[in-house]
């Protein structure tokens, strides 16, 4: 049986009732696309043939449930969280179900992703939550074995992956969302590494590109927009309440040498050295090692070296944005409601009047029945607290160090 939690906010309530079948919007359509209705929030679960099996609505007289949460990355639709005031009584959500969420009234989804977690019954717990993430994170559960391209546009590598993806999962394969890059990689190998190692490899062969899986759970790999995003032009204190900005040199990197797949006649692997002499002069002398395993050509692994090297010479600027007002209105007096995106940068005028720039980097929603939705923006790149660096550069170390032996070893059978 189909549920429906919730009707029309402006009509009777109904707790429970037949949700329709099929279709991509919100089961209780609330007119055009400009249509603005405050407050509104809906959550639709799906079947994997697209059939809707719960719909939740926070327009009821009981609000089913507490809290709703969130998060839209540039890889597109990040963590999401569903915290309800009672246990559901139904059997409806399932582990990978789709979920879609719908806010003032908009036929389009704000977010979309699937079932992880959910509560089970019998225990004692005051709330219970359903987690979620978005399809981006399928594609680390895609493994590529004994992929090798040479002399191929990075474009057209992106789109073999992305078919195979397709295939193995709920992400949308879409021609027209993946965008030639103008290069062409001398030699790359994926063996026994996810799609998303793949594909934040290829992202950076092709400089200032970024892949993901948007709302509409379609793969896209596109260039970096660098212009300023008008839906986020924001005048602190008078569009949001709270505004942190910082600055941080902890990961300014402006020498490094690049270890590849390819072992030359010495038994060594260095592929390319890079540098940045200016940042070297303004910031001093800051050295790393970068791995690349899947490199097999030296003006492959130096073009990857010198983006890392540019992307990292200078110290990262970053902010913090809270309390931003969504609803606006518009000349004819009706209001609408900003609809972000982490395309494009945020411009932000501060209290002195300072007009600031940032790469919209995550923004999260948050939605209960004390606050309604709230908006919250980080920009730029956020500084990791000490031990998170930690981990990460273990497990990439570790990763990286396995691809590399694996390698070695072929090239010393002859492979």
């Amino acid at each position: 049986m189909n549920l429906i939690f919730g009707r029309y906010r402006f009509g009777r309530y109904i707790w429970a009732g037949n949700a329709g079948a099929g279709g991509s919007g919100p089961g209780p359509t609330p007119g055009g696309d400009d249509t603005y209705i405050p407050g509104l929030v809906q959550v639709i679960f799906f079947n994997r043939d697209g059939t809707k099996t719960a719909i939740f609505s926070n327009d009821t007289e009981e609000l089913p449930f507490k809290e709703l949460t969130f998060e839209l990355t540039e890889n597109g639709c990040g963590d999401g969280k569903l915290v309800f005031n009672t246990f559901p009584s139904f059997t409806e959500i399932q582990y990978n179900q789709r979920i879609d969420v719908y806010l003032f009234g908009s036929r389009d989804p704000w977010w979309s992703g699937t079932v992880l977690t959910r509560p089970d019954s019998g225990g004692t717990a005051s709330k219970f939550e359903i987690t979620c993430y978005g399809l981006y994170e399928r594609l680390d559960k895609v493994q590529l074995f004994g992929k090798e391209y040479k002399n191929m546009e990075v474009a057209d590598i992106v789109r073999d992956i992305a078919r195979n993806v397709e295939s193995k999962t709920g992400i949308v394969f879409n021609a027209s969302k993946i965008y030639n890059v103008g290069y062409s990689v001398t030699h790359i190998k994926f063996d026994g590494v996810s799609a998303k190692e793949a594909l934040d490899q290829l992202s950076e062969f092709a400089l200032d590109f970024v892949y993901g899986v948007d709302s509409y759970r379609e793969f896209y790999f596109k260039a970096i927009n660098s212009e300023i995003n008008e839906e986020a032009r924001i005048w602190v204190g008078v569009h949001c309440n709270k505004f942190e900005p910082s600055q941080s040199i902890d990961k300014i990197i402006n020498y490094a040498k690049v270890k590849g797949g390819a072992i030359d006649s010495n038994g060594e692997s260095w592929l390319a050295e890079v540098e940045d002499a200016e940042s070297q002069e303004l910031y001093g002398l800051s050295e790393t090692v970068l791995t690349l395993p899947s490199a097999y050509d030296a003006a492959d692994a130096e073009r990857w070296g010198q983006y890392e090297i540019d992307k990292n010479k200078d110290p990262k600027l970053s902010a913090k944005l809270g309390g931003l007002i969504l609803a606006y209105p518009k000349p004819n007096g009706v209001f609408s409601v900003r609809r972000l995106t982490t395309e494009g940068q945020a411009a932000i005028t501060d209290l002195d009047g300072t007009l600031r720039t940032y790469p919209i980097t995550k923004i999260k929603y948050t939605i209960n029945g004390d606050k309604g939705i709230q908006c919250d923006l980080e920009l730029g790149e956020q500084p990791d607290p000490p031990i998170s660096d930690y981990l990460l550069a273990l497990h990439r170390n570790a990763k990286n160090n396995e691809a590399l032996q694996q390698a070695a070893n072929e090239q010393l059978k002859g492979g």
